[in-house]
Formats: structure tokens, sequence, C-alpha cells
């Protein structure tokens, strides 16, 4: 899964009360030994399409550790929380998909398990700032799958129709939003969404944010910081403007409007390009990737949207066997380049972001030919929350409804983050969580 939409997901999330560690780091180490002798087979969980392809190259090859792929019955935290629920009675999966701002409730509830003496020392293959997606408290609990920068989609015909370059900077931005709606007011340099939490939180991360911070066990929340107001502030601006659109993306009527040129750019992110032909199909070769724009010139640094790992579960009676699929799959020559074959990932793994497997670009950017050099170029200067909030889900929920009537009433958005915050922090407390002010 590339994108994160998140729905309500009731109570389920949170179950575990807060102890002495901040993500009740006393998880389990696997309910069995480490080598079985034997054969095994585990059982996996994922719900991407193409995940088919990369297992029965695993099977091929480790005639001794099979592994069986099933795809769950609802995704996100519908599948999150069936884990959660299932814990107990021992029924889970030996290895899950996570998104990574899923990954802390799972470990606080107990439910996956930490693979350092499995997967050793990861620091020499990951960035640090993807590796902060599945490290906590010291232990390590994925092998990052993939990382999903933050970057600027634009119509190449109508831009150049217009004179204009892509915008370096988020004034420029503004600056080519009021000369594009100018010049065909049905025309749009973009839209502000509020069907997607986990795409401002990476412009949030872009702008230095960081929404959740963990100590001993207390935790900080500041989702309404001055770096999360200025994008709210920027945002509301251009809207109030009248030059971005409102309309949420996924939408049918979004749809539409990116396919038609009504909207003639788009704040995405590294797999989009998997997405739009199902959006955009009748512009195939007539857009192009840049660099997100940044808030001071020069600047490289960008947020994410997305991503994900597996992750070992504290039912799995094989966590190595378990783990060395995990680590095969993410981080191995064999197992990257099946993962950018079959399932169009662009690996979080430094030394597959060469991969010859990356030297075509995505079907619908074959106009783009250097399309994932500009990926492994940007992911560069990818920035993330240090940790991710034990309740992202709560969070998300309360960002889409916040942010939602906030566009329907014409009210403030930084105001949205407050109720996001509060909203947020009494959630925390009110599951056992130990919240600092």
């Amino acid at each position: 899964m590339r994108k994160t939409t998140l729905r309500t997901v009731g109570a389920v999330i949170g179950v575990a009360a807060a102890t002495a560690a901040v993500l009740t780091g006393c998880s389990s180490t696997g309910s069995g030994s480490s080598a079985s002798g034997g054969k095994v087979t585990l059982s996996y969980v994922n719900w991407d399409g193409g995940m088919q392809a990369v297992v029965d190259e695993w099977n091929k090859a480790n005639p001794d550790i099979q592994v069986k792929l099933t795809k769950p019955s609802g995704t996100g935290y519908t599948l999150y929380n069936k884990l959660i629920t299932n814990n107990k009675a021992g029924t889970n999966p030996d290895v899950t998909e996570v998104e990574y701002q899923a990954l802390p409730a799972l470990i606080a509830n107990k439910v996956v398990v930490p693979i350092d003496k499995y997967v050793g020392d990861l620091s020499g293959d990951f960035s640090k700032s993807t590796l902060a997606q599945v490290q906590f408290e010291g232990k390590t609990y994925g092998v990052p799958q993939n990382v999903c920068p933050m970057v600027f989609f634009y119509r190449k015909d109508i831009w150049d129709s217009l004179g204009l370059t892509p915008p370096k900077t988020w004034d420029e931005y503004a600056a080519d939003a009021a000369k594009i709606h100018a010049a065909d007011p049905k025309k749009y340099i973009g839209n502000f969404t509020a069907a997607d939490p986990g795409w401002f939180a990476g412009l949030a991360q872009q702008a230095g944010a960081d929404w959740w911070k963990a100590s001993g066990d207390e935790w900080t929340v500041a989702i309404d910081d001055a770096a999360s107001k200025k994008v709210a502030d920027y945002w509301g601006g251009l809207v109030s403007q009248g030059v971005v659109s409102p309309e949420p993306n996924w939408s049918a009527q979004w749809n539409t409007d990116m396919n038609n040129g009504t909207l003639v750019g788009w704040v995405g992110a590294q797999w989009a390009p998997n997405q739009l032909p199902s959006i955009a199909k009748d512009t195939a070769g007539k857009w192009e990737a840049a660099p997100l724009p940044a808030w001071t010139a020069g600047d490289d640094t960008v947020g994410i949207w997305g991503g994900e790992t597996e992750a070992v579960t504290a039912n799995s009676k094989h966590p190595a066997e378990a783990a060395k699929f995990v680590k095969w799959m993410n981080s191995s020559k064999e197992g990257v380049a099946s993962l950018i074959k079959n399932v169009q990932v662009f690996p979080a793994s430094l030394s597959n972001q060469t991969a010859p497997e990356l030297q075509t670009p995505p079907p619908f950017m074959s106009n783009q030919p250097d399309y994932n050099t500009l990926m492994a170029t940007v992911a560069k200067g990818v920035r993330t929350f240090d940790i991710w909030g034990p309740n992202a889900n709560v969070t998300f929920d309360s960002y889409s409804n916040a942010f939602g009537e906030a566009l329907q009433n014409k009210t403030s958005l930084s105001a949205a983050l407050t109720t996001m915050q509060n909203e947020t922090v009494a959630d925390m407390k009110k599951i056992g969580f130990k919240v600092a002010g």
C-alpha cells in the first residue's frame, strides 16, 4: 500500500495500558524456538497486488522455509484491529504487513516482536529516517520496505504553454497558482485534501514538525506546533484565495478534474504513477515529477506520505525464519528486485535504489526516463517524525473530520490542528498513556 487513508476504527487500537516503558517495551520475543531444524511453513498477510510473485520466488529458493500468502479481509486499521483481537488467542500469522504510522500501536499491544537478533545491524543499508519508522526504544520491529518521498507532479504540456517551470519554493508555488488560475479560471495548480491525513503529515514533516516525542514513560504531543500551523495557514490562504481546489483526493470529481486538465498539478508521493492510470488514464505521458517545493530555496528536506514494513508477530512459532524472509524481501538484491518488478516498490534499502529494475520508469511516466533517479535523489532529503504516536488512527480520523469541517465552514485550518491535538491527547490519556502538559 502506497497511500494511507484511514477510517474510523473503534476502540480496539490502544487497548494496552501504559507501563514504565513508553510503548510497553517489554514485548515477547516469540513463542517458539528461533530455528526449527526442519521444514517450516510461515503464514504471511499482505494486501499488496503482485505480492504472490515475490513469495513464489522466495519459496522456489527456500524449500525448507515456505511462505503461504493470504490477503486480509480488510486493509489498514481493519487488519490491525483484527491482529490485536487475535493476539491473545494466538491465531495471528507469522508475518504481517504494517504501515509505518501503525507500528507503534501494534508494539504497544504486544502484537509484534523485536527481530534484532535475527536481522542484525541495519544501519549500513538504511537511512536514519527510514529506520526511525521501525525502531523504538532501541529495538527493531521490521525491515523498512519502501520510502515514499513527497514530490510535485505537474502537467508539462500545460505548464509549457504558460511559460512556467516547476516551482522550487512554496512562495513560487503560490505565485504559479495565481498565474494558472488567472490564465484560465477553470484550472488549478492543485488541491488541498481533507481526505488524506498522511499527506498533511508529510508536509508538516518537511516544515520541521514532530507530532510525538517520548521519554521514559511520558509522551509529548505537539500536533498544533508552529511548523504545522505554518503549513495549515499557507494552504488555508490558497484555498481562501480560490487558487487551489478544495476537492479531496480520490473522490469521483477529483478523478475527473485530474483527467480533464482542471487540475494541472498534484502534491503527491513517489508511488503516484501506480495510482494515476486509474485516475487520469487519458493523460499518460503528459505528467512529470519534480522535487517538492521548499520553504527555503535550496533546502532539500521533504516528508513522506505512506510506506510500510513487515513485522513478525508474537504468535509466530518460527520468528527466526520469519525474520529471515522479511530481511530477504526488503534488503536482498533478489528480494528487492522482485518487489520492484511485481509490487512497484521504491526500496528503502539504499544499496538497491540503483537496481537495474529501476532504470525503466513506471509506464505512466514513460516520458520521464530518469523518474527513479529523481526519487533516489529526493529520498536523500527525507525527514520523518522521530516516532509515530500509539493512537495515530485517532489523530488521522480527527484530521479528516476537523479539516473537512473547516473547509466546509470556511474557518481556520490551523484551528483544526488544535482539535486534532486535543482529541489525540484525550484519547491517549483515556487508554492509559502518560502525556506531558
